[in-house]
């Protein structure tokens, strides 16, 4: 659900969900904290200390630029889905995100990746309807879980 099938319409949707997600960053994220609720400032608080814990042993994923940018991603997506806002481990689902998406745009190994050769711009969206497994009943994973089930039923 990233960019929409039809070709004609990607550069314009990008364009405005780049817009929407730098918006939100602007109203949500670069804030002081006196304009945070305590539960606003706990959770970016608690982000804060997930992130330093997000692939420890690589060190692109050390590097400050991109701890800054995953706790925007992710105090942004927590905001924009209160329903399950952030909770711990949600760190650890955007690496993958994060790496598919930036191979696009830095070259060679990931250990030789470098936040300085990426054009701010394409840190965007990238954890748009991640929601489903982290709201009440876990609608995300029953689905998963379903669609499992079915899997292993035909094959078996």
């Amino acid at each position: 659900g990233y960019a929409p099938c039809n070709s004609d319409r990607r550069d314009g949707i990008l364009r405005r969900k780049r817009l929407e997600y730098l918006d939100c960053v602007a109203q949500h994220y670069d804030i002081p904290d006196t304009d945070r609720t305590d539960e606003e400032i706990n959770m970016l608080r608690q982000i804060a200390v997930d992130c330093p814990r997000t692939v420890p042993d690589v060190s692109f994923f050390q590097q400050v630029e991109i701890q800054k940018s995953l706790e925007r991603i992710l105090y942004t997506w927590a905001i924009r889905h209160p329903a399950s806002g952030y909770v711990q481990g949600i760190n650890d689902l955007v690496t993958p995100f994060l790496v598919v998406f930036l191979s696009e745009y830095l070259e060679g190994s990931i250990h030789n990746w470098s936040m300085t050769d990426l054009p701010p711009e394409k840190m965007s969206n990238l954890l748009d309807g991640m929601q489903d497994p982290y709201t009440f009943a876990q609608p995300g994973i029953q689905r998963l879980v379903f669609k499992l089930k079915e899997l292993v039923r035909r094959i078996d």
